[in-house]
């Protein structure tokens, strides 16, 4: 039996991914953010614009790389959310 529902679980994830820049390695940050953009999207976005606003330097990189990743990964989830539930519509 499950504990927990899909959708309890999908805010879980996200809250879990807002606070794991602060205390995980960006592997760890980056997964976490993939999987919790399967429930929201958007989360992807955030994510990135929080590690660019943590560690970005402006010395070092002349654009927000996290950031620009977390768009792509938000696009794209969007899109496969889409397509998803046109193709469930559809059959």
């Amino acid at each position: 039996m499950l504990l927990v529902s899909k959708n309890m679980f999908g805010r879980s994830i996200s809250i879990f991914a807002l606070i794991a820049p602060l205390f995980f390695p960006w592997q760890y940050v980056v997964s976490v953010a993939v999987i919790a953009s399967f429930w929201y999207p958007p989360v992807a976005l955030v994510v990135g614009i929080e590690i660019d606003s943590l560690y970005f330097a402006h010395g070092l990189a002349s654009i927000p790389h996290a950031s620009m990743w977390g768009f792509v990964v938000m696009l794209l989830f969007f899109a496969m959310r889409r397509f998803v539930h046109t193709h469930i519509l559809m059959t």
